[in-house]
C-alpha cells in the first residue's frame, strides 16, 4: 500500500534564534509561517533554500526547480498562489 503525501513548498526567510535550532521562518505563498525544521536537522535549510511541508514540519529539501514544479501541481488541483484561498 502507497501513501501519498501532499506537502507545500517553501523558502526558509531566517532561522528562529533559541528552540534548538529547530524553528524557520519560512515563506509560503506571500504568508511567513514558522516551520519545524528539527527533521532536517543533519543538514539544516539556511535562508534562501526550499523546503516541503506537510503538517508544519519540513520533511524534504527542494531545489528551486522541484518547488517550482509543485506550486504549479497545486495550481492544477485547484489551489492557487493566493494566501488567502480556501
Amino acid at each position: 500500500m502507497s501513501h501519498v503525501c501532499l506537502g507545500i513548498p517553501g523558502q526558509v526567510i531566517e532561522l528562529i534564534p533559541g528552540y534548538g535550532g529547530q524553528l524557520a521562518l519560512v515563506d509560503v505563498h506571500g504568508a511567513p509561517r514558522k516551520v519545524n525544521i528539527g527533521m532536517l536537522d543533519d543538514d539544516p535549510p539556511g535562508p534562501g533554500q526550499w523546503v516541503l511541508i506537510h503538517l508544519g514540519l519540513a520533511v524534504d529539501r527542494l531545489s528551486p526547480e522541484a518547488a517550482a514544479e509543485a506550486l504549479r501541481g497545486l495550481e492544477l488541483m485547484g489551489r492557487g498562489t493566493d494566501p488567502e484561498a480556501p
